[in-house]
């Protein structure tokens, strides 16, 4: 799969023309899989900083990690990442930190593709303790699996909000006909903080209760009915280790509330019943 990925660098003093590169941010809009990484050690930097610049240039890292943190969480406030806001950047910032041009890099994820960056293009790479995956490839599973089924893209909305009984529910995706006739979510249950992840599938279960005891209303672009006995989904990275104790307790959720369940491999039912429920 293609990704594009762009170089950060710190540059003290661009009269000069010196610069080190601290990071990579890599991504892919298409399925919203999104990644950044920094150097381990600072040390080249701070040997370039003779006015004392690099603090601020490290303020400016912790705005992108939050750009790509918003990915992760339940709002609908931030725009995703895209190449033309990564093109951008690379254009329009000329100052401490800077960005190259977007480039292509071939991986099958956007951590496998900082991989590569920093294998052959950082010095000091920083490896992380342990890997894990993000719901980023539940989502292009359950993409593809809309495409393989010919379910219209103008059938599908994307990160839509569900209102039932006075309540908000974030889905990822929302098929519908004039109504709602089929709810998506998408977990990770590799994700290191387990108990925040427990946390967010208790909340979704309570609305979404909610939903299958009185229906509701999808929000986020005008009002369409979402009725009570819609198919309501989820498509899962499963947990990578006995520690991630989080799917189990979602497990149970999942049951009590009669919901699809699928492996982000085994997700091309998920395409299936929506294509069924247009036409019905």
């Amino acid at each position: 799969m293609a990704y594009k990925f762009s170089l950060i660098r710190f540059v003290p003093d661009p009269a000069r023309g010196e610069f080190v590169n601290i990071g990579a941010i890599a991504g892919d809009e298409g399925s919203d899989d999104w990644a950044i990484r920094w150097i381990s050690n600072y040390k080249r930097a701070n040997a370039l900083d003779f006015d004392g610049l690099f603090p601020a240039a490290k303020a400016f890292s912790g705005v992108l990690d939050e750009r790509l943190a918003d990915l992760d969480r339940p709002t609908l406030g931030t725009e995703p990442p895209s190449v033309a806001w990564l093109t951008e950047l690379a254009t329009d910032m000329n100052n401490l930190v800077q960005l190259t041009e977007p480039a292509p890099v071939v991986a099958d994820s956007a951590e496998a593709a900082l991989d590569r960056i920093f294998d052959r293009l950082l010095v000091d790479p920083a490896r992380p303790t342990y890997r894990f995956k993000k719901k980023h490839q539940a989502q292009a599973a359950t993409k593809a699996a809309y495409t393989a089924h010919g379910v219209p893209h103008d059938a599908v909305k994307e990160r839509v909000k569900v209102t039932s009984a006075g309540f908000d529910a974030d889905f990822d995706f929302a098929v519908h006909n004039g109504r709602a006739v089929q709810l998506v979510q998408c977990w990770s249950f590799q994700l290191p903080n387990q108990t925040e992840l427990a946390d967010q599938v208790k909340s979704w279960a309570w609305v979404t209760r909610h939903i299958r005891d009185r229906g509701g209303c999808l929000t986020s672009d005008g009002e369409l009915e979402v009725p009570a006995d819609l198919d309501i989904a989820v498509v899962y990275i499963p947990p990578d280790r006995p520690d991630r104790h989080a799917f189990s307790e979602a497990q149970k959720a999942f049951r009590e509330l009669t919901v699809t369940v699928a492996a982000y491999d085994s997700a091309d039912g998920i395409g299936a019943r929506a294509a069924a429920g247009l036409r019905h």
